[in-house]
């Protein structure tokens, strides 16, 4: 007896009736092609991208989850703000932020932060509207730093593009702890202009030959030990940066 020829089935992509080849066979042959070509392509995709690629998507996500973390303390201060004072209303004085956090189910920092916003001028929000600093951003300054040098802050921030962690370092107490942390990040990140990072350098270099001009004696004894001992360290930093240019 010849062997039966095999039962014919439908092509599980094209419905096209065919001869399979084995029990696991379903699909015709120019369907099973076309689809091992579209895989192909996929993944020659996926293995394509460079990790310039990838780092733009990685990052692209991030500015998206800043906006998402931007509405919700938004949302976060909008509400916290509204309950506070009608907690004030309830309670009078007896009613403060640590009760407020309790009883909306939140972390103190997180409420006293959302909080914050309320201290942000009239300069900074519009700043915020403008989309050139993040309310996140704003109710960390407005929470951990001073008021009176707040646009300053807020400045530093925009032309630096610190990053929250950066916000975090700035300590400002007065007037001169403004340009110094002006200056720090000015060096960290770097300035905008190469030009203009060479001529704060040579001014440095200027200021400091004048002050070698100073007549030793115009310093108080109880100083010059001290002044010797940094002079001496930086004289090592100057030797180390020299080897590097």
């Amino acid at each position: 007896m010849k062997p039966r020829p095999p039962l014919r089935r439908p092509c599980r992509e094209c419905n096209e009736y065919f001869y399979p080849t084995g029990k696991t066979c379903k699909l015709y042959e120019k369907c099973k092609k076309k689809i091992n070509n579209i895989r192909k392509e996929k993944l020659r995709k996926i293995y394509s991208k460079t990790k310039e690629e990838y780092k733009s998507e990685y990052f692209s996500n991030k500015d998206k989850l800043d906006k998402l973390r931007d509405n919700v303390t938004l949302e976060k201060w909008k509400l916290l703000s509204k309950n506070y004072k009608l907690g004030k209303k309830i309670w009078t004085g007896r009613f403060t932020i640590e009760k407020l956090a309790k009883d909306m189910d939140m972390s103190y920092t997180t409420v006293c932060r959302c909080l914050s916003l309320n201290k942000a001028n009239a300069r900074s929000w519009k700043l915020v509207k403008e989309g050139k600093i993040s309310a996140f951003k704003l109710a960390m300054i407005c929470s951990r730093k001073k008021l009176e040098y707040q646009n300053k802050i807020v400045d530093m921030v925009i032309e630096s593009k610190l990053s929250t962690y950066k916000i975090k370092d700035i300590k400002i107490g007065d007037v001169a702890d403004v340009n110094k942390e002006r200056h720090r990040l000015a060096t960290e990140v770097a300035y905008s202009r190469k030009s203009s990072a060479s001529e704060h350098f040579n001014n440095w270099i200027e200021r400091g030959e004048r002050f070698m001009g100073m007549d030793v004696d115009q310093l108080p004894n109880n100083k010059k030990e001290d002044i010797k001992n940094k002079l001496k360290e930086l004289n090592i930093k100057i030797k180390e940066y020299i080897d590097k240019l």
